[in-house]
């Protein structure tokens, strides 16, 4: 599964599915589940982060606490991608990041995203699932 940065941005700026968010990541942390992202999406949460006023050094929390996720794979996009992902801008009306998140779930066959964004329902050939479908 890919995961969106929305769920790692209501875990760093407790919101309303914080916890539930929290909790998923966590399984991803132990290995329980193996998930994807991408560098793109970590560097938004890491924009939206400091939007949001936090610190260089809680970034730096964050970016040192993805080392220790063992069931995550940060995915390296390259331009390539990127140029493929507005071919899914076009077809499904996504926006960029979006876009991005679609193609790689695509590229590498994985069906599921997990994100709270709702633009994804209405892309049929991929499964939104939110943390609170997934955890225990």
């Amino acid at each position: 599964m890919f995961i969106d940065s929305n769920i790692f941005l209501e875990v760093e700026l407790a919101q309303e599915h914080g916890e539930a968010s929290r909790k998923f990541l966590k399984m991803v942390q132990k290995g329980e589940v193996r998930a994807y992202t991408t560098d793109f999406h970590l560097d938004n949460v890491v924009i939206v982060m400091e939007n949001y006023g936090k610190s260089w050094r809680d970034i730096a929390v964050f970016l040192a606490s993805l080392l220790h996720y063992r069931g995550l794979t940060i995915y390296p996009l390259l331009i390539y991608d990127k140029i493929k992902a507005t071919e899914i801008m076009k077809e499904e009306g996504l926006d960029f990041e979006d876009s991005l998140a679609a193609y790689v779930v695509k590229k590498l066959n994985l069906k599921v995203i997990v994100s709270y964004d709702s633009d994804f329902d209405g892309v049929s050939w991929l499964e939104r699932k939110i943390p609170e479908d997934l955890i225990p």
